[in-house]
C-alpha cells in the first residue's frame, strides 16, 4: 500500500493530525454539495451516490471520506442506511456511527445494482466522484477510504489496484 512513510495515521476519532494532512481545493469554500442523494455524468452516463455531511461541517477542517459500495443487487440506500441489517445503527457498515461526526461518507449506486466496471466506466464513477467532491468539501486527501460487501467488496479490491495512490485502505 501507500502512506508507509505517514505519522498520525492510526485512524482514531481524529479526521487528521496538524502536518499529516492533504488538505483538498474544497478547504476554506463555501461548500455547494448537501448531504442527500446526487446524480454526476460520468462515462456518458448519468449516476447517482448519496453523500453524507457531518451535521457540524467546518470548511476549514479537512475530513476523512469514505466510499461504501454496495453488493450485488444492493443500493446506494441500503449502504447509507443500513436498513438491511439495522437502520442508522449499520449505515456505511456500520462506520458512521463509529466515526461521530468526523468522516464524510459516500455510497455510489452501481449499474443494474453491480459494479460491473465494463469499459472502466466504475472507475470512471469513482474518479468523477472524487474530484467533485473534493473541489467542493475539505477533504484531507491522505485519508480516502473504500469498503463493500460482496460484489462491493470486489469492486473495493478494484480501487485497491488501480487507484493505490489515492486511497489510503480498502476493507473488501
Amino acid at each position: 500500500g501507500t502512506g508507509g512513510a505517514e505519522t498520525g495515521g492510526g485512524g482514531g476519532a481524529e479526521a487528521g493530525a496538524p502536518g499529516d494532512t492533504d488538505p483538498s481545493p474544497g478547504c476554506g469554500k463555501t461548500p455547494t454539495l448537501t448531504s442527500g442523494p446526487h446524480t454526476i455524468t460520468s462515462a456518458g452516463l448519468e449516476r447517482e451516490f448519496i453523500i453524507d455531511i457531518p451535521a457540524g461541517y467546518d470548511p476549514t477542517h479537512p475530513y476523512r471520506l469514505v466510499f461504501g459500495y454496495h453488493w450485488m443487487g444492493g443500493t446506494m440506500e441500503d449502504v447509507a442506511t443500513g436498513q438491511t441489517v439495522q437502520r442508522d445503527v449499520w449505515a456505511f457498515y456500520g462506520l458512521k456511527r463509529l466515526a461521530n461526526d468526523t468522516t464524510i461518507f459516500v455510497a455510489p449506486q452501481g449499474i443494474d445494482n453491480g459494479w460491473a466496471n465494463t469499459d472502466g466506466r466504475d472507475l470512471s464513477l469513482t474518479d468523477d466522484m472524487l474530484a467533485l467532491i473534493e473541489e467542493d468539501l475539505c477533504i484531507d486527501r491522505s485519508r480516502i477510504f473504500a469498503g463493500g460487501f460482496s460484489y462491493g467488496g470486489m469492486f473495493s479490491s478494484t480501487l485497491a489496484c488501480q487507484r493505490a495512490e489515492v486511497f489510503r485502505a480498502v476493507a473488501p
